[in-house]
């Protein structure tokens, strides 16, 4: 199934060369997590990283369906 993968900000830099843009598609495995597509690319999966899964926040054990799009971005702290 195909999904696509969106890396925001510092993220951007673990999409492979050549991409353009912040945004890739890839294949994925059925039965497939948010954390199966992304933890290839060295993306963190922990509490360091915000995930969405279409435009709602998800954990990284999410299930994927075919078309849908992951977004990561690193968790910003302030106060």
């Amino acid at each position: 199934m195909r999904v696509r993968v969106k890396l925001i900000a510092n993220y951007m830099k673990l999409l492979p060369p050549g991409t353009q843009g912040n945004a890739i598609e890839l294949e994925a495995q059925p039965g497939a997590a948010i954390g199966d597509v992304l933890g290839p690319l060295g993306v963190p999966l922990d509490e360091s990283t915000v995930l969405l899964l279409n435009g709602y926040q998800a954990e990284a054990d999410a299930p994927l369906s075919e078309g849908d799009m992951v977004t990561a971005f690193s968790a910003i702290a302030g106060g």
